[in-house]
């Protein structure tokens, strides 16, 4: 019962440090804790003097005891000196990406022999539990085989591994987006941040805009549009540079995979909302222009939450919105110098840029 307590504090502290920009604690991190096993509740007696034999299957604890499965395997492919409880340690050159495959296939195997195996996808915790375990598997895949790694060298991305971070990106998002559209799993869902996605939906559009065209890059957008909508702070008022950036991207790509495609197809509505946040942002930021020739007095009350606090912008998160039904009013977004995704072949500095955006938010 300690372990499992102990575990989960470990699982706690490191949601908390995403939310609030903080690395975990390492003590929790680097404790020498052993996992529970994997037994149900009602094994456990207060008159017991042995631990009781591990079930096979699923039991309540199977999510934590996934988690120091895979926490475990991190240790293992990290150089303990550079281990913070981060998943991107696997870009490091510490391993090869072949060395990194290798282990990737140890802990697969593990995984869908000691849990995938026994789930039924009609009881919601063994759904949650298979997607959860695949999705960790694609994240190692996607990571192991990162561009930033190839682009520190001054070498161009190699096809083979083109082909890794494609597949396995398209499936984290598919993953994603299932735990999204079932409402028969929302108990479970808190256990589930929103950092992976943004990583995801870098890779994906940089290899959408390889191909352009094609039955697999008009699946692909369909899985972005999804991804869109189960997001819509990406349109909220107090958009970061971080939305900003995804945001352009999107566009960008969008645009050169329709002009690919004859004839060109229909926008997709997320597309559309993208294009009038954009539009509206341009409208105010010209306004503003006009409007700081002549300062107007602020209202008493304007000015006492001028000097006060800044406010919370209106959000739509935890709300039940179509990001195309969000009006293009609640679209400023403010201006940042973002590069072409072109650049993220060669150029170190241009992901140094994203990872520096990305610990922005504390993701």
């Amino acid at each position: 019962m300690r372990r499992r307590l102990w575990w989960q504090i470990v699982h706690v502290d490191s949601r908390s440090s995403d939310f609030s920009g903080t690395r975990p604690s390492m003590d929790l991190i680097l404790s020498d804790t052993k996992p529970p096993i994997n037994i149900l509740d009602e094994d456990l007696t207060p008159e017991m003097t042995s631990l009781p034999p591990e079930r096979q299957g699923i039991t309540p604890c199977v999510l934590t005891i996934i988690r120091c499965d895979i926490t475990k395997f991190l240790r293992k492919i990290t150089p303990r000196s550079q281990w913070d409880g981060h998943w991107e340690r696997l870009t490091s050159s510490h391993l090869s990406v072949e060395e990194k495959d290798s282990l990737i296939n140890q802990i697969e195997e593990l995984l869908e022999t000691k849990y995938i195996q026994y789930c039924d996808p009609s009881v919601p915790l063994h759904f949650f539990t298979s997607v959860i375990a695949r999705s960790a598997l694609c994240k190692l895949r996607m990571f192991a085989h990162n561009p930033r790694q190839f682009a520190d060298r001054g070498v161009k991305l190699p096809q083979k591994d083109r082909d890794v971070i494609w597949a396995n990106g398209r499936k984290l998002l598919e993953y994603g987006n299932a735990l999204h559209g079932h409402a028969r799993i929302r108990p479970f869902t808190w256990q589930v941040g929103s950092s992976y996605l943004w990583d995801t939906l870098l890779y994906v559009l940089i290899e959408t805009r390889h191909r352009r065209a094609g039955p697999d890059v008009d699946r692909t957008w369909l899985l972005i549009a999804a991804a869109f909508d189960h997001y819509p702070q990406l349109f909220q008022t107090a958009a970061d540079p971080l939305f900003v950036a995804l945001g352009n991207w999107t566009l960008q790509v969008w645009d050169e995979c329709a002009a690919a495609c004859a004839p060109p197809p229909p926008e997709p509505p997320f597309i559309a909302s993208i294009r009038r946040c954009r539009r509206a942002n341009a409208v105010a930021a010209s306004e503003d222009v006009r409007s700081a020739a002549v300062p107007a007095p602020l209202p008493v009350a304007a000015a006492a939450t001028a000097s006060g606090s800044a406010t919370a912008a209106s959000d739509y998160g935890g709300q039940n919105v179509r990001v195309d039904e969000i009006p293009a009013g609640d679209c400023s977004l403010e201006t940042y110098d973002f590069s072409n995704l072109l650049s993220f072949d060669l150029e170190p500095d241009e992901w140094a840029q994203w990872e520096r955006l990305l610990a922005g938010r504390g993701v």
